[in-house]
């Protein structure tokens, strides 16, 4: 099985297109989406689309790694931010935590949590996991936060231009489609950021024993769905430039 340093997954084409800078080396297909392996430096690397949701995001995860001996698993792209958050339009959260949503028991006085059926997502070298996978002990286990200081950063790499927070992510079915439903995730999670892929990824990496590193720039403020108001460029701008960022950190120590 051929080894890589690293696979770049989002959900779009458009959240990986600003990649396309790196050398390639050849393209591929896999779960019927194409791929891409590059070069970097020392690091060779695969970069490619899941489609959107957490079976696509699933299934292409789990065919990148039966066909790839990969060190790294990275999420990357967009994400709706919630009110009451310490992050911002345009700011790049870095996860700590993938919470998953949808899993769990539905009553009429509201849902409850995966935790009280109770039958772990995965049992794993002995640690149950039900409602959420803490990533503290993911790239290189956890020299993220040194690789990556929490602070505020430009698309050069500078001190200025946009906030980089670490923080916990929430992985939906449907999106937030008002400002209560948003108000009301929050208030029950705790989350920074919503997605729709995150936590599927993290649970397949975790079934395969590879590390997973989501990073995400936030596009719009969750619940809002006035695109007029969103800036999905920015997002995926920050993102990308915090990913390059951290290529050229360890392009300079690979991964083992």
């Amino acid at each position: 099985m051929q080894r890589v340093d690293l696979a770049i997954l989002g959900a779009t084409e458009m959240e990986i297109a600003p990649l396309s800078v790196f050398k390639k080396t050849r393209t591929l297909r896999l779960a019927g989406r194409d791929f891409a392996l590059c070069t970097y430096r020392e690091l060779r690397f695969l970069i490619g689309p899941t489609g959107m949701g957490k079976v696509n995001a699933a299934a292409t995860t789990a065919a990148v790694l039966s066909n790839f001996q990969a060190a790294e698993i990275w999420n990357v792209g967009c994400a709706g931010a919630y009110t009451g958050a310490p992050i911002r339009v345009g700011d790049v959260l870095v996860s700590d935590n993938c919470i998953c949503a949808d899993e769990g028991i539905l009553r009429i006085e509201g849902p409850a949590p995966m935790s009280q059926i109770p039958i772990p997502l995965v049992i794993k070298n002995g640690l149950a996991f039900s409602d959420s996978f803490p990533l503290e002990n993911g790239l290189e286990r956890g020299a993220i936060r040194t690789l990556l200081p929490e602070g505020a950063y430009e698309e050069g790499g500078g001190k200025t231009g946009f906030q980089l927070r670490y923080g916990s992510s929430l992985t939906v079915g449907m999106t937030s489609g008002d400002s209560t439903t948003a108000l009301d995730r929050f208030r029950r999670f705790g989350a920074f950021t919503e997605n729709m892929e995150a936590s599927a990824i993290a649970q397949t990496c975790l079934l395969f024993d590879v590390p997973f590193l989501e990073i995400r720039g936030v596009s719009n403020i969750a619940g809002d769905r006035d695109k007029a108001r969103w800036d999905l460029l920015a997002a995926i701008d920050h993102c990308l430039a915090i990913v390059k960022l951290l290529l050229d950190r360890l392009s300079r120590r690979p991964l083992e």
